[in-house]
Parts: structure tokens; C-alpha cells; sequence
């Protein structure tokens, strides 16, 4: 694992970019990393959905979004996983959530607990 919590935080930080700038063409809006204790760590990533997404909830398409990320969630996830195994030089568990997608406060929410 990283040397510090700091280092760490930065790292899983870049992490987090690199799966939504793949997904969404640029960077989320911010990501947050949160250290709950030594082995949770926490993630808020606004500024999720690609551009079409984004038309398609204003438009209020919001199934049809929902429908596409249950379709991209896996494929992220792989990725995220991939990485974050090297990352973290240890097994994990986590979850993945996606909040208010259909207002502008949309976020994911990923908890990673290490094992």
C-alpha cells in the first residue's frame, strides 16, 4: 500500500478519474476521498454522464440513462477493479452507487473497505 493516507487519497483520487474520464470523454466535475478509518475509504465523484447523458436527462429521458449505465456499470467496474487491486496491493470489498441522476446534485458513490 501507499506510504501515507495522503498518498493514498491522491492515488485513489486519480483512480477515480481515469474510470470517468474513460467513461465520460473528461474528468468528473470533483472527486472527494474520504478516509472513514485505516480500512475504508469513501469516494463522491460528481459530474458523472457524458454529454449525450446529460441532454437525454434534461430531456427527460431518465430510464433510457439508467438503462445505459447498467450496461457501462460493469465494464467500469472491471476497470476500477483491475486498478484498484494494484493499487492497493491487497483484496478489497465495495460498493457503487449512483445518486440524484436525475438532478444536477449527481454523484456515485463508491465505498471501498480493504481487507
Amino acid at each position: 500500500m501507499c506510504a501515507t493516507n495522503v498518498d493514498l487519497q491522491e492515488d485513489v483520487k486519480k483512480l477515480a478519474v481515469k474510470i470517468i474520464k474513460h467513461y465520460r470523454g473528461k474528468g468528473p466535475e470533483y472527486v472527494k476521498v474520504k478516509m472513514i478509518d485505516t480500512d475504508t475509504i469513501v469516494l463522491d465523484i460528481k459530474g458523472i454522464l457524458s454529454n449525450l447523458s446529460e441532454i437525454l436527462v434534461n430531456e427527460g429521458a431518465i430510464n433510457l440513462v439508467k438503462s445505459y449505465w447498467e450496461i457501462m456499470k460493469p465494464h467500469l467496474e472491471k476497470s476500477f477493479i483491475d486498478e484498484a487491486r494494484e493499487l492497493f496491493k491487497r483484496d478489497f470489498n465495495y460498493s457503487w452507487k449512483v445518486l440524484n441522476l436525475e438532478n444536477e446534485n449527481r454523484t456515485v458513490v463508491i465505498t471501498i473497505n480493504l481487507i
